[in-house]
């Protein structure tokens, strides 16, 4: 009995010393990527500053801070649904379909915030079932939200006929172009990232995300009693409120519930989330990391613009910056588990 109590305390020895080396890996080469995202958003302000003299002015920052307010806001929730081993590629889509619900309520004479709620409620329904075939069915989340986000986008063209809707609320326009000494967009991704953090960080809830997502299917989250398919349905309902909040902001910013609108954002968006240091297989994210990736990748776009390069190419760029995030994320994963000794 003694040999055998000895040899499960060495296991557990080891399985402490492996875990205490996985947490010192991710933590450096977490540190290691704010400090490369840094740099490089450093060095393509440089850039930009020298191409063109209109990157470098509160005019353009104020414009670029608007711009990534919408997005910004959806890549911070996005952050805790790919920590969690989870995707959610109707976002842009659902974006569209909030933004068109507020449009046409508005339209109907609704009072601005019963429209804000009833577009907010459209993300929620919509993020409940993503959230309910993603757990019920055992479909993968990437094709069953690319589904869905197919379903969401033609629910905004049928409603609206395919046109865009002309929202000309003041108060909405304020949320996506008016200021408080700091663009209301920006203000507003700053709370989320906020939020965010703090539910990873200091909540029972970050926990459980982390833990769902360590696992295959969260398989030994569900051993230790997390409750995985409520907490799932928890992250997928708040991506679709928060994708409906970011497409309030675009209709504020363009006067417009748009069917057309943030097609193709959900790639840049899940871009800027691994750029910052999230895992595509999940159990690692950085809410920071998020953060500075969204900068990062406004910025290009934003200077890309200003030196008059067409939005044609400015996809192909997109489509470069995804493809190096993902060989980033390979890479991170690579060099934690050879520190670790895993």
């Amino acid at each position: 009995m003694s040999g055998a109590g000895d040899m499960q305390e060495v296991a557990e020895l080891d399985r402490a010393r492996g875990n205490g080396r996985a947490a010192a890996a991710a933590a450096r080469f977490r540190s290691q990527s704010w400090a490369g995202l840094l740099i490089a958003i450093l060095a393509v302000g440089a850039a930009f500053t020298i191409a063109t003299p209109y990157f470098l002015n509160a005019g353009n920052f104020a414009n670029l801070s608007r711009a990534v307010g919408f997005t910004g806001v959806v890549a911070a929730v996005t952050t805790i649904v790919l920590i969690s081993g989870g995707v959610d590629l109707s976002i842009a889509s659902m974006m569209a379909l909030a933004g068109v619900t507020l449009g046409l309520m508005i339209e109907a004479s609704v009072p601005w915030p019963v429209a804000l709620v009833g577009a907010l409620a459209v993300g929620a329904a919509g993020g409940a079932f993503n959230g309910l075939i993603v757990t019920r069915t055992g479909i993968n989340a990437l094709i069953a939200t690319v589904a869905t986000g197919f379903m969401y986008r033609g629910l905004a063209f049928v409603t609206t006929g395919s046109f865009p809707v002309p929202v000309r609320e003041s108060a909405i326009t304020w949320l996506g172009t008016g200021s408080v000494g700091i663009p209301v967009p920006a203000v507003l991704m700053f709370m989320v990232f906020v939020w965010v953090a703090f539910l990873l960080n200091r909540t029972r809830f970050g926990l459980h995300v982390q833990a769902i997502g360590g696992s295959p299917g969260g398989s030994m989250a569900r051993l230790a009693g997390v409750p995985v398919i409520r907490r799932k349905m928890q992250i997928y309902v708040a991506s679709g409120i928060v994708s409906a909040l970011g497409g309030v902001l675009l209709v504020g910013y363009t006067s417009l519930g748009d069917p057309g609108a943030a097609f193709g954002q959900e790639l840049p968006i899940i871009g800027a989330v691994i750029v910052g240091g999230t895992s595509l297989g999940g159990g690692r994210g950085s809410v920071f990391g998020t953060f500075l990736g969204v900068v990062l990748i406004g910025a290009i776009l934003n200077g890309l613009t200003l030196v008059g390069v067409s939005a044609d190419w400015q996809y192909v760029v997109q489509g470069l910056v995804l493809l190096l995030a993902v060989l980033l994320d390979e890479y991170r994963s690579r060099k934690e588990r050879t520190e670790a000794g895993i």
